[in-house]
């Protein structure tokens, strides 16, 4: 009775869009969306595993497994560390000069 199901799975492509996510889980695009976006917020304890490439969110196949199956969330981003220090460099001042204004081309266009 297995097998139909893990026919099922092998069937989906390896990385789902969240809207194809969603649908496996029955829930609507926006729930999913929601859902991926408390994963990030959390560091990929809550929500549904997720991963960001570009500007794109997929979701991995054997995640979206595991959550279903198991209902134990896939961690594929690091959890912050609470007392890590960034490292983070100070803006740096902008080395551009302010453009100055030729009075002569002002006032060529002003007569007309």
């Amino acid at each position: 009775m297995n097998e139909p199901v893990a026919n099922e799975w092998s069937e989906l492509p390896i990385l789902l869009k969240v809207d194809e996510a969603g649908a496996v889980l029955r829930i609507g695009r926006s729930k999913a969306y929601e859902m991926t976006t408390l994963y990030v917020a959390s560091g990929g304890t809550n929500g549904l595993p997720c991963l960001r490439m570009g500007d794109l969110l997929r979701v991995p196949r054997f995640a979206l497994e595991e959550f279903v199956t198991t209902g134990r969330i896939v961690q594929l981003l690091q959890k912050p560390e609470l007392d890590a220090t960034v490292h983070a460099t100070p803006p740096s001042k902008s080395t551009r000069s302010r453009r100055t204004t030729n009075r002569s081309q002002l006032s060529l266009l002003a007569s007309d």
